[in-house]
């Protein structure tokens, strides 16, 4: 196996399996064939590159919108990121969006009839410290309805968007809340 398919076959002490024959999920998504590793260009190696004058402060705050504060319980969230060797990552940009407390995204698409809160933007952006360290100011997201099935409601959650050194390395997920009764 390659370096990368090394890394990316973790243990399953670290990591479920990408095939799980008992869940449908793997079944119809997991690789059936070995990995093809494609040429990096110059610019996915070099660029691009984030500096302290790209994103600002101010951007990490989703509570303070159009001249007024969000509705719903302000929370902190806050964490580091750290490479597959345990160390710190820094000048990662992580991008996060979110419901707001009603359970309703500010996105023309999202037709669940909840009010929008004027003061919530539901999007945040930051850069990681020298430690890999980052931190939002939020609301708790509300619930609401999705069409897995009859009377399917989705957790609270935060989505979170992580970019390496370049556009082509980038880490897609969710933060759910452990006190959530759909959880």
């Amino acid at each position: 196996m390659s370096d990368l398919t090394d890394r990316l076959y973790l243990p399953s002490a670290t990591h479920a399996p990408l095939y799980f024959p008992d869940y449908k999920t793997t079944r119809l998504r997991s690789p059936s064939k070995d990995l093809i590793l494609i040429p990096e260009r110059l610019g996915e190696i070099t660029g691009p590159v984030f500096g302290d004058g790209d994103v600002t402060s101010e951007e990490s705050d989703m509570t303070i919108a159009n001249g007024g504060e969000a509705i719903g319980q302000r929370i902190i969230v806050h964490g580091q990121v750290r490479d597959s060797n345990n160390k710190p990552v820094p000048d990662t940009l992580i991008e996060v969006w979110q419901a707001n407390a009603a359970g309703r995204y500010r996105h023309r698409n999202d037709s669940w009839p909840a009010p929008l809160d004027p003061h919530f933007n539901g999007v945040a952006r930051t850069l990681t410290d020298a430690q890999g360290n980052y931190e939002f100011t939020t609301i708790k997201p509300g619930a609401y309805p999705w069409g897995n099935h009859h009377n399917a409601w989705r957790p609270a959650h935060i989505h979170f968007s992580l970019f390496g050194r370049a556009y082509t390395e980038r880490l897609v997920t969710q933060m759910y809340f452990p006190d959530d009764p759909f959880f």
